[in-house]
């Protein structure tokens, strides 16, 4: 290759990672904009854009917090129609297993590839194993942590926590 060939192929190689960073970027807007209107009154933070429900394309993940509650929502952004909007809600305190032993991290992805079944006795419901999608790992404070994926069974992000 001579050198003329290596300046076009690498304006190339430019030119398309920008188109996909304003894509990337344009998919969060779209996202953020279906979560406020669905969600208003919140201060939403965004955390990150990773394949939670396996369709092969990045979902955008926001969390947000009130008085007593922690919202950790995934926006699911679809190639036609309106983006579906999964909320999990836990509390910031108390003694139930959807409460906080402390103040929340921010979120970890985390590899499907495990069986939680081997810990839980059970697999949760709708969990499937994937070496490609990732969930999400939530921890607040020294009690166990949370363990975030897409229930295929009920179509929306779930957890499991010892």
């Amino acid at each position: 290759m001579n050198s003329r060939t290596i300046c076009v192929a690498l304006v190339a190689l430019a030119s398309m990672s920008a188109h996909g960073q304003d894509v990337r970027v344009l998919e969060r807007a779209k996202a953020e904009q279906a979560l406020r209107a669905a969600r208003p009154g919140l201060t939403w933070r965004y955390e990150q854009s990773i394949d939670v429900d396996c369709d092969g394309r990045r979902d955008e993940v926001f969390t947000a917090q009130d008085a007593t509650q922690y919202y950790v929502v995934a926006v699911v952004v679809r190639k036609a129609g309106k983006p579906k909007i999964s909320v999990l809600q836990f509390q910031l305190s108390g003694s139930s297993q959807d409460s906080f032993c402390g103040p929340p991290e921010p979120l970890q992805p985390e590899s499907l590839n495990y069986d939680p079944g081997e810990e839980l006795g059970a697999t949760p419901e709708g969990f499937r194993r994937s070496a490609r999608c990732k969930g999400l790992r939530l921890i607040a404070g020294e009690c166990d942590s949370f363990h975030l994926y897409w229930n295929h069974v009920a179509g929306k992000l779930d957890w499991w926590r010892l």
